[in-house]
């Protein structure tokens, strides 16, 4: 059986230490050598007399494996995959094989596009509603894409604001799919016609999240500042879905105003035939501040925990959630069946095999694995902390800031957490949630007073009337 331990070993040879090294290195295009191997092995290139050993051991790696050939080369045909290989190799080549893993470049970058929204959402934590003066020009924003290429950054999600409100949204996203990442979009859905659920599919999105937060239009319409939003959000939905356009998920932040609809917003995912549901963990930021009050106790976001954990087990929709806790919950409750090992996805591992996979891939990402792109440039760790800037990508490269940033070194310490979150036997695999830390106690490293393990931090703060 293949461990934790074992693989830590394996991966910490010199001999593989070494070699990880060589595939982590780029050529005059800037393409990693594990990237050329992998399509190699794939089918797409040729392959060289230099990509012969690695070649003959990753046509191996089946057998080792005891995984399907076939559905390997599928996997490495596409190339957000052969980008995240890049990066895991260069990442184990620098920091060795931690738990949770640092990342020696960001696997995803979420870019809040535009501040300007046609909506006006209580819970926004841009508090968007018009373009900034000093957003990127289209010149600037395609800039950033060869920032992201450059740094093998394989998912880019964007957001906003509405980022299908931008004209610059189609171009950008156009030149991010033709270098091979895998294209996300967090969006209102009150744009999305017919027309456009074509022309998303159309430029390379893979993948359309749209919010409903309630069952009842009206609650809705209260909850995102105006009249008529829920009609054209679920018409949004249909759009995408009748039009086999990408594939699509129903999002909602749950708070006590709507926790008792879960079962219901499940129910109606599973009617609207959407991929997966999602939920939104509450943060205190941005026009979420003045709701504090609607946020959910740890014993109520636990029983949300159960809800979707149960929804997924059922295999009919896939259900996630941003609450880092789920890991840590799914292994509580089931521990020789499916942990969830990221915030969208999960590979077909059960027990031992899942949780060191969730121990390495981490829970919370922000500042280790993932960072985000205000409008403007800026970089920050994580998008519900806006105001935590950590570099410009006007006057620095993504690797400077990345690598130079005492915060995002900070946060990659978990350790050094405090509170429960810095004990915690689940601190590998979940982290807490360090944009509640900070939005709470505008600590980046404070506890995440959302779990159950922290309701002395909860206590507190209900005794402070925040």
């Amino acid at each position: 059986m293949i461990t934790a331990e074992k693989v830590r070993k394996f991966l910490s040879s010199p001999f593989v230490q070494w070699n990880l090294k060589q595939l982590a290195k780029r050529d005059g295009e800037g393409r990693a050598l594990v990237d050329r191997v992998f399509a190699a092995y794939a089918g797409l290139e040729k392959t060289r007399p230099k990509y012969l050993p690695y070649y003959l051991l990753i046509s191996l790696l089946p057998g080792i494996l005891k995984i399907d050939g076939d559905k390997m080369r599928e996997a490495y045909s596409v190339r957000q995959n052969r980008r995240a290989m890049a990066n895991i190799c260069a990442s184990v080549s620098e920091f060795g094989l931690t738990t949770p893993q640092i990342f020696s470049a960001p696997l995803l970058a979420v870019w809040n596009f535009t501040n300007a929204c046609n909506l006006k959402c209580r819970h926004c934590y841009q508090s968007a509603s018009h373009a900034l003066p000093d957003e990127l020009s289209l010149e600037e924003r395609l800039r950033v894409i060869d920032e992201l290429d450059k740094n093998d950054v394989s998912l880019l999600a964007f957001s906003g604001g509405e980022p299908l409100i931008s004209p610059d949204f189609w171009p950008v996203a156009r030149r991010a799919h033709e270098l091979g990442m895998h294209l996300s979009v967090a969006t209102n859905g009150t744009l999305i016609t017919k027309e456009i659920a074509r022309k998303l599919k159309e430029t390379g999105v893979d993948y359309v999240e749209i919010s409903i937060d309630s069952v009842d239009p009206e609650k809705h319409d209260a909850f995102r500042g105006g009249p008529g939003h829920w009609e054209r959000a679920m018409q949004g939905i249909k759009n995408c879905v009748e039009e086999d356009g990408p594939e699509v998920g129903m999002a909602a932040t749950i708070t006590r105003k709507n926790f008792s609809e879960m079962d219901d917003l499940i129910r109606l995912a599973k009617d609207l035939r959407v991929n997966s549901f999602y939920v939104f963990n509450f943060i205190p930021t941005g026009r979420g501040r003045g709701m504090v009050e609607e946020d959910l106790t740890p014993d109520m976001r636990e029983e949300m925990l159960r809800t979707l954990y149960e929804t997924l087990l059922e295999k009919e929709l896939f259900a996630f959630t941003t609450c880092p806790q789920y890991g840590r919950f799914c292994y509580q409750n089931g521990p020789d069946d499916i942990i969830v090992n990221a915030h969208y996805n999960f590979l077909a591992l059960k027990g031992a095999e899942a949780k060191m996979l969730a121990d390495y891939i981490g829970g919370c990402g922000a500042g280790r694995a993932y960072c985000a792109i205000q409008p403007n440039g800026k970089v920050t760790p994580c998008v519900f902390m806006p105001d935590e800037v950590v570099g410009d990508l006007r006057t620095q490269s993504l690797a400077q800031i990345w690598k130079d940033s005492d915060v995002m070194k900070a946060m990659r310490n978990r350790a050094a957490l405090s509170g429960h979150c810095g004990m915690c036997e689940y601190r590998a695999m979940c982290g807490g949630c360090r944009a509640r830390a900070y939005g709470y106690f505008e600590d980046f490293m404070g506890p995440d007073p959302g779990c159950v393990n922290n309701m002395s931090a909860w206590e507190y703060l209900n005794a402070q009337k925040i």
